[in-house]
């Protein structure tokens, strides 16, 4: 499944019968297929600091600001184009502040929610060092009970000699 603009294939497919002519391989990827090597979401690419970081810079900066300082670029013009562009914004304000009313409570959710996600992963750490400790104390346990079979096993061993010396020494009698 190619998901590459119809350019993109002409030119993959130009590229192909070259390689072939040179009779050398010929192994591109797809656009998606690429992005999905790269970007995809799975254990190997998971760095725990890098998600935090993430975190902390989503938290810090989940709110737009509607009213920015206006600035002119023209040094003699900005005495008539800052109240030209406050009267503008005056203007159009009921247009664009519920839109970012919404998205503020957008980002403070999705801020939310990574919080949340934050303490799952947390979780499943301390959930994973729980079981790695709980996996060395069964190794242990399981060490001294082989060790444990092994010792009793050698007394079996001896035991079943003296038994087999004392039927011999019986069966003489």
């Amino acid at each position: 499944m190619n998901k590459n603009s119809p350019e993109v294939q002409a030119l993959l497919a130009e590229v192909r019968e070259e390689t072939k002519k040179s009779g050398e391989e010929c192994n591109i990827l797809s656009f998606h297929d690429f992005w999905t090597e790269k970007y995809s979401a799975d254990d190997a690419n998971f760095s725990i600091s890098s998600f935090l970081g993430d975190l902390s810079m989503l938290l810090g900066h989940n709110q737009v600001a509607y009213y920015k300082d206006l600035t002119s670029y023209r040094s003699g013009l900005s005495r008539l184009v800052l109240p030209v562009k406050r009267v503008i914004r005056k203007l159009v304000a009921f247009l664009f502040l519920p839109v970012v009313a919404e998205q503020n409570e957008i980002n403070l959710n999705m801020a939310r929610l990574f919080v949340h996600l934050r303490g799952y992963v947390n979780k499943g750490n301390s959930n994973r060092a729980d079981l790695s400790i709980k996996e060395k104390e069964m190794e242990q346990q399981l060490r001294a009970q082989r060790d444990t079979i092994n010792e009793m096993s050698m007394q079996i061993a001896e035991l079943t000699k003296k038994i087999e010396a004392l039927e011999k020494g019986g069966a003489d009698n």
